[in-house]
């Protein structure tokens, strides 16, 4: 029998029809077919950019496929996560999340930020890295009273790097600076690779960052630390006191976690979300990151994601009784 052209039309159609329909689990039963790349929002050389390039490593053993490792840094992370969540949710563009930015930028900068966090799927946390306070060691100030004691004869003398308004450095900042009644001067970077050669090149007074990458200036002498932002002292530094030992109740840490754009197959979030689990329960990551003072905090898949949104709304609450400010 032969179709009239609208009948071969409509077989068409429906032929097309039916390849949609399935396209999604062809795909995922392929996947991955192509390099896969990892966004950084933050500059080459930091502990996120050092975290991903490792983590990448072993993603590819897992994976058969390269794990190209994308800087996109700018506006403390902002424009990496723009990038992100804007990427084809096909699974071929992952990246990393640093917390609390990742939470706070939709709500400190609404008027202006192109994501929400609902524009993400998370797929696991890896990292929790405590906060430290470190001077450079030729420092005139060699203890936090003494830095202390410095900012209060002359407010806003002392300049304190931070990788973004709203981020960890730059909370735990602005806390010990409240805890303290002082008024910090503070300086934006766009990661702390930058902020480390800042300190060391003598622009800056001191650094806000994290133990994973100011553990290795410490133990060689180059830093001397004054506060670690934990709840106990730190294995990897023994003799930098935490902040509450030393009288300011200030507790705080960076995770690094993986996520996708939101709407990526389901087939494909939990091929990648098994990849992720296995590189994160591979014995050598494991010993890379301990060797790298990263302590490992592993939060899988619907866990990881109500974390961030609980994050999200507690630190809402306080933007909204006492909003940060640009500084």
């Amino acid at each position: 029998m032969q179709l009239s052209f609208s009948q071969r039309g409509a077989a068409v159609l429906a032929a097309l029809g039916l390849a949609f329909a399935v396209s999604p689990s062809a795909l995922a039963d392929d996947y991955p077919s192509k390099p896969i790349q990892m966004i950084v929002a933050y500059g080459a050389g930091g502990s996120t950019d050092t975290m991903a390039r490792i983590f990448a490593k072993y993603a590819e053993e897992e994976l058969g496929q390269r794990v190209v490792v994308v800087n996109k840094p700018g506006a403390g992370g902002e424009l990496g996560w723009v990038y992100l969540a804007n990427a084809d949710p096909d699974g071929y563009t992952l990246g990393l999340i640093n917390s609390p930015s990742v939470e706070t930028h939709p709500f400190t900068r609404a008027d202006t930020v192109g994501y929400t966090l609902e524009d993400l799927l998370p797929l696991a946390n890896v990292v929790t890295d405590p906060g430290v306070l470190a001077v450079a060691a030729d420092s005139p100030w060699q203890t936090l009273d003494e830095l202390v004691a410095a900012v209060q004869a002359e407010p806003r003398s002392v300049t304190v790097s931070h990788e973004g308004v709203g981020g960890d450095d730059h909370l735990a900042a602005l806390n010990f600076a409240s805890a303290a009644g002082i008024d910090l001067n503070f300086v934006s970077f766009n990661g702390n690779a930058e902020a480390t050669a800042a300190l060391l090149g003598g622009h800056i007074d001191a650094f806000e960052g994290n133990m994973s990458e100011a553990t290795a200036h410490i133990s060689e002498g180059d830093v001397c630390g004054l506060a670690v932002w934990s709840k106990e002292r730190m294995d990897a530094i023994p003799n930098v006191p935490t902040g509450t030992e030393l009288g300011y109740e200030v507790v705080s840490s960076a995770s690094r976690g993986l996520a996708l754009p939101a709407g990526v197959p389901d087939a494909v979030h939990e091929r990648l979300l098994e990849a992720t689990r296995s590189v994160i329960e591979n014995p050598d990551f494991v010993a890379e990151l301990t060797q790298l003072n990263m302590p490992l905090d592993p939060v899988y898949g619907d866990a990881y994601v109500e974390s961030l949104k609980a994050s999200r709304d507690s630190l809402k609450a306080v933007w909204d009784q006492n909003p940060w400010i640009e500084q």
